[in-house]
């Protein structure tokens, strides 16, 4: 019974690896295949563009609160936080007096005297019909694939991670199964592993909660899951149990590392997308509001806050400007996904894409 339980495990973790290598072999060939080439220059493209061809819809978000907090219209309460400034500055003091579809729409959400979660205000930009005019126009360009084209990939992709999944929830929930098994009451050293068993089942769920904050939405709690299943084999050993819970936990994290190392949630840019991020990232780094806005498109604010402690000259006050207030939101936003389906992948990778580059509806309505 053990020796087919422990293949029937293998085996479930195989089909997952091939369907992360069968993804990013078809995903590979598809990148060779479309445009090479941007038709335009970086400089071409608009902050909101540039950010959405970097980063996907968060990093798009982001640009979007940036340019709120260089308008005006937008403080930094830390922890994630943010709210509309009291009172509000007056126009000769604003650094942007025009905002951009996205940034008005976050603005339209804020009000007066009340904190606002970032990310949530993030999303609400992000999800908005402007936000599927900067899509569809990437794509029009050559610099994003249109969704029919990674239809195939993405099933693929799907299929794969949803089995990773069920494979990872049943690592998780093992772990606090074997404490159960392992709380045998016992006299003399072995007891110390018994109530070490109870005490790590009563404080399981505060540890979900640090390994998921710390390593990822579904790997920490497989990793906290694997640390309980440990300890309980530990206080009561298996020959039985051993092998198939070693089987799990070294199978799963296996596939996780060939899914983050096939490129993650593969993004729908091409290689042209690729060519003109390259061009600029290597464009020098210039003063003004405008190339402030490049700059966070470009890096991001977790990238922004990393760097808030360093000197600029007087030519980059804005862009110092916005690596404070990234430092000023604080830690909670701008933090990528560590978990399934929120990678940032490497080559043609993206942000919070919904579905690897599917339209939203108002997308898929929208006359060609």
């Amino acid at each position: 019974m053990v020796p087919a339980i422990l293949l029937g495990t293998v085996l479930l973790h195989v089909l997952p690896l091939l369907g992360f290598l069968a993804s990013r072999h078809a995903h590979t060939r598809l990148r060779r295949a479309g445009p090479r080439r941007p038709v335009l220059g970086a400089e071409e493209l608009t902050p909101l563009e540039l950010g959405m061809l970097a980063g996907g819809l968060q990093r798009l978000g982001e640009v979007a609160l940036a340019e709120l907090y260089l308008g005006g219209r937008v403080i930094a309460r830390g922890h994630g936080a943010v709210a509309r400034p009291d009172p509000e500055p007056s126009a000769a003091a604003r650094l942007i007096r025009t905002l951009s579809p996205p940034a008005r729409v976050m603005a339209d959400r804020l009000r007066p005297k009340r904190s606002m979660c970032a990310e949530e205000l993030v999303n609400t930009a992000a999800r908005s019909d402007q936000a599927t005019v900067v899509l569809w126009r990437l794509r029009r360009l050559g610099l994003f694939f249109p969704p029919q084209r990674m239809r195939g990939v993405r099933r693929v992709r799907c299929a794969a991670v949803g089995l990773h999944t069920v494979l990872g929830v049943a690592a998780a929930v093992l772990g606090p199964g074997l404490l159960v098994f392992g709380m045998r009451p016992s006299s003399g050293p072995e007891g110390i592993w018994s109530v070490l068993c109870a005490g790590l089942l009563l404080t399981y769920p505060f540890h979900l909660h640090l390994s998921r904050r710390a390593v990822g939405a579904l790997s920490g709690p497989v990793l906290c899951g694997a640390v309980a299943a440990g300890t309980a084999l530990a206080a009561v050993p298996s020959p039985r149990v051993a092998p198939v819970a070693l089987a799990l936990y070294a199978g799963w994290f296996t596939v996780h590392g060939a899914y983050r190392a096939t490129g993650g949630r593969l993004g729908p840019r091409t290689l042209a997308g690729d060519a003109l991020l390259a061009e600029a990232h290597r464009a020098a780094p210039a003063g003004g509001p405008t190339a402030a806005l490049r700059s966070t498109a470009l890096l991001g604010f977790r990238s922004l806050r990393r760097q808030a402690g360093e000197a600029d000259p007087p030519e980059l006050r804005e862009l110092a400007l916005v690596r404070s207030f990234a430092a000023a939101v604080g830690r909670g936003f701008g933090r990528p996904d560590g978990g399934l389906g929120g990678d940032f992948s490497g080559d043609g990778g993206s942000g919070i894409w919904r579905g690897d580059g599917d339209p939203t509806t108002a997308a898929r309505n929208r006359p060609r």
